[in-house]
């Protein structure tokens, strides 16, 4: 059974008004716990038929605070169909569907704002990607000429066969698709003659979607205009839409124009997903890549649209493709699609075939859409939870990293298993899982916020309970834990990257100050480590950044660090594209043997490649099996020695042979030959230590100079964390800054003297009158104020007179221009003038005017 959505929240349902005639058996009454409004005056009509029972909701207005975002629409919903399901543990769940566009609901959810429309089911893609298992091939991806100039796709939009028969240029630009004015059943548009190409059907009013506006520009062009999240002008990363009334073999060209991120992996090698119906039901394939001619690149606008902000510079995704199927219903998305619905279905799976000894779910608390968030606990019951720690694992804080839910599903599938690391996992640990912190964004289809328009990970420092109410439980609920005395032994939070290839994590070493402490050092890598030893073609140990920038002080990670006190506390980032991690196996004659090694990791591969469903779900086994080797290491004294000299190796190396001392060299590249000059050995604790304090300067300046967590801009409000710029050694350069000060020290002196000639004519003026009266009218001017022209603010050179109170690091952050700030939220009076009249009237009457014009 599959569970959609619906566009009413879960005040609507009153199931303890007396005057309800809504008839429901006693047990599932009791089990569906909805929270009632008094306050409102509710009735209920009922009637019953031979095949269903139709409820007629009442006209109900949300009194919650938190409602009040969203709007205070009258709700008219109808359902027509109502089912009851028992479960394994013997509860009973209800689910009610739509009687026109068969959306199904529970107490769960999904519930969304009433002003967004969604008017489809959900698509399940569920059934393929659990038997992509044995249908998967690997995926390619190779930054090379091809994937520009499409030397292996030499058909494209523009000079395709098919070009004899639809030969008709497109005049102007057709809309059409637009969120707010297409019909739920669309039908293709007629073309004025046969030389026209029948236009594509494109819709994304389903859970997850969030396609705005499609415009045809050309015989087989099509633009296109995301969605920003909610009550905000951006964030727009994120696309998942559905297309049909395509012909085969035909190359359609597509163009997204309003994303705002000024790079992408779209540059590297990165393809888009694809999923066909009808090759999913003829070969059981599931999302898979395509597109060539790919490009991500500055937008430059060709005609004006009112969807677009004017001061926001846009960049454009530009991609052609083939479609497989003629008259198919194909699905494009930015990454994997992972719903809500997904979600519960999951979690009902996993409750059907699991023993509730080891799992139990939950809900920590509702959303403000009143969606449940749901938090899982797998461990032993057997085992005292006196003698445990707490592992917390999350994700999807941010609703466009779908990657995130992957990962998580494959700690749940691990965790829970009959293997032996889990069982010994579930012995030692109390996992604490919330698979979906943002249920919210992921249900209206938004990239990075929530409902409120403000990014969820900017907020765990002072979390308010009305507008971050998932973060503020889960705070709660840690901070109980420690009360009781309860070690967290690690906290994970689960994101995507957009920007970078591999898997690899942001964490904190507190290694900041002039005397940091090594030993923190190492022991903030550990962990890391462990993960790049246990998936070495998927987490690239090198990527890894621990420094905490400023304006990252208030993400989960660094929060849980300072305030919790958990030491492991990390941002796991996994790519939307794939790992640029290459093994080459050597051609030896006792190939087969080296296969067969336990230790050897027999992944070939000779180039780069996408992540799959299936390699997303096994990083995050290996999540749960480094925390068991993580477990057996800190027991052993030995293998933590070795691993903080593994660690130490590693970050000499990345560093450099430039910047490593050169009495350091043999003992990090053994290969180099061996000098006269006094060396230094790494064999122990103690000189891994002195050596990492040594290099600890270039260190932490190369950790500063990476991006940010989840690759994002700064939140309104918020200024970027910008490197200092270097100063630029050109020649002309030089000279031309010379000259403009020499102008300026010019221009001050002039107005300087120009002062004092001022200053001494009034006071030769003052003595040759009478003791400080007017020489022409005798007036006494004592009082006259003398205006002396000082110069401006422009004529000055601030940057010489900051640098007697700055630092020269600190100059250009202080007299860098700030970033302009705009509001959050839009208004469709934006740009519009009535010119002192209501905007209706002069609109009207100019529309009069026109009319009687023509």
């Amino acid at each position: 059974m599959r569970i959609g959505q619906s566009i009413w929240s879960r005040e609507d349902f009153n199931l303890n008004n007396p005057t309800s005639s809504l008839v429901l058996s006693t047990k599932a009454k009791s089990l569906i716990k909805f929270r009632s409004d008094t306050d409102l005056n509710r009735s209920f009509d009922t009637h019953n038929d031979e095949n269903e029972q139709e409820i007629i909701l009442p006209h109900g207005h949300p009194i919650n605070s938190s409602k009040n975002l969203f709007s205070n629409l009258q709700l008219r919903s109808r359902i027509y169909e109502q089912q009851q399901f028992v479960s394994k543990d013997g509860t009973v769940k209800t689910v009610y569907y739509f009687r026109a566009t068969r959306i199904c609901i529970d107490e769960s959810g999904p519930f969304w704002p009433m002003a967004f429309p969604i008017k489809h089911p959900t698509p399940s893609f569920l059934f393929y990607t659990r038997n992509e298992k044995k249908h998967r091939f690997k995926e390619y991806y190779y930054l090379h000429d091809n994937h520009f100039l499409g030397k292996n796709h030499q058909q494209t939009f523009d000079n395709q066969p098919a070009m004899f028969k639809y030969t008709d240029v497109l005049k102007h630009p057709i809309l059409v698709y637009d969120m707010d004015k297409s019909p739920r059943q669309q039908q293709p548009k007629a073309n004025d003659n046969e030389q026209m190409c029948p236009s594509l059907i494109f819709e994304s009013r389903f859970e997850g979607g969030n396609l705005r506006q499609v415009k045809r520009v050309g015989q087989f062009e099509y633009e296109l205009i995301l969605r920003p999240d909610l009550y905000t002008r951006r964030h727009t990363q994120w696309y998942y839409f559905r297309v049909q009334n395509m012909i085969a073999n035909i190359t359609y060209r597509f163009r997204i124009i309003n994303l705002v991120k000024k790079s992408s992996l779209y540059n590297e090698g990165m393809q888009i997903l694809l999923f066909s119906d009808v090759a999913g039901k003829k070969e059981l394939r599931g999302w898979h890549r395509v597109g060539h001619h790919i490009n991500y690149a500055e937008y430059k606008q060709r005609t004006y649209n009112p969807l677009l902000e004017r001061d926001i510079n846009y960049f454009e995704l530009d991609f052609q493709l083939e479609f497989p199927h003629t008259s198919d219903t194909c699905y494009i998305a930015h990454c994997y699609p992972y719903t809500f619905s997904d979600l519960k279905d999951d979690l009902d799976y996993l409750s059907s075939i699991r023993s509730q000894e080891i799992f139990r779910r939950d809900i920590l608390c509702e959303s403000q859409a009143g969606n449940s968030c749901f938090i899982v606990t797998v461990t032993d019951e057997s085992v005292p939870i006196s003698q445990k720690k707490f592992v917390f694992i999350t994700a999807r804080i941010h609703p466009g990293e779908t990657n995130s839910s992957y990962m998580m599903r494959g700690v749940l599938e691990f965790i829970t298993s009959d293997d032996r690391v889990a069982q010994k996992l579930r012995s030692q640990l109390v996992f604490k899982i919330i698979p979906m912190l943002n249920p919210d964004g992921v249900i209206i289809g938004n990239y990075r916020c929530s409902l409120t328009g403000k990014d969820m990970n900017r907020n765990f420092r002072h979390p308010r309970k009305q507008t971050f109410p998932t973060i503020y439980h889960m705070k709660q609920l840690m901070q109980d834990l420690q009360k009781e005395e309860h070690e967290i032994l690690a906290f994970c939070d689960l994101h995507g990257h957009s920007r970078k290839s591999n898997v690899f994590a942001y964490g904190c070493d507190g290694c900041d100050g002039p005397q940091p402490n090594m030993k923190n050092f190492l022991n903030a890598r550990i962990l890391p480590y462990i993960m790049s030893r246990t998936a070495p073609e998927m987490f690239a140990f090198d990527y890894c950044k621990f420094h905490i920038h400023r304006c990252k002080e208030s993400t989960g990670r660094v929060v849980m660090w300072k305030e919790m006190l958990i030491r492991n506390s990390f941002t796991l980032e996994a790519s939307f594209a794939g790992s640029s991690i290459v093994y080459v196996l050597p051609i030896l004659n006792n190939y087969n043997k080296y296969i067969k090694q336990k230790n050897f990791y027999t992944y070939y591969r000779e180039k780069p490649c996408h992540f799959n469903i299936q390699d997303y779900e096994k990083f995050g086994q290996c999540i749960c099996q480094s925390l068991r080797q993580y477990l057996d290491i800190l027991c052993d004294s030995t293998r933590l020695d070795s691993i903080f000299l593994d660690i130490t190796k590693s970050v000499l190396r990345k560093l450099g042979k430039e910047k490593i001392p050169p009495a350091l060299l043999p003992a990090v590249y053994p290969e180099e030959k061996q000098t006269d000059e006094p060396q230094i050995s790494i064999t122990s604790v103690a000189s891994c230590l002195q050596v990492l304090s040594q290099c600890h300067d270039t260190i932490n300046e190369q950790d500063a100079s990476s991006s940010s967590d989840s690759d994002s801009d700064p939140e309104g409000g918020e200024l970027p964390d910008i490197p200092y710029r270097k100063e630029d050694q050109s020649l002309k350069k030089k000279l031309k800054k010379k000259r403009s000060e020499k102008i300026i020290e010019e221009r001050v002196q002039r107005i300087a003297h120009k002062r004092e000639a001022n200053e001494e004519s009034n006071g030769i003026s003052g003595t040759n009158g009478t003791n400080g009266t007017n020489s022409t009218n005798g007036i006494n001017d004592t009082n006259r104020r003398i205006r002396v022209s000082y110069p401006y603010t422009s004529e000055i050179d601030m940057n010489s007179q900051l640098k007697l109170t700055l630092a020269v690091d600190q100059m250009d952050k202080a007299t860098r221009t700030l970033p302009p700030r705009g509001t959050l939220f839009t208004s469709k009076y934006a740009n519009r003038s009535g010119h002192g009249l209501p905007i209706f009237t002069t609109e009207r009457a100019l529309e009069r005017r026109q009319v009687k014009l023509f």
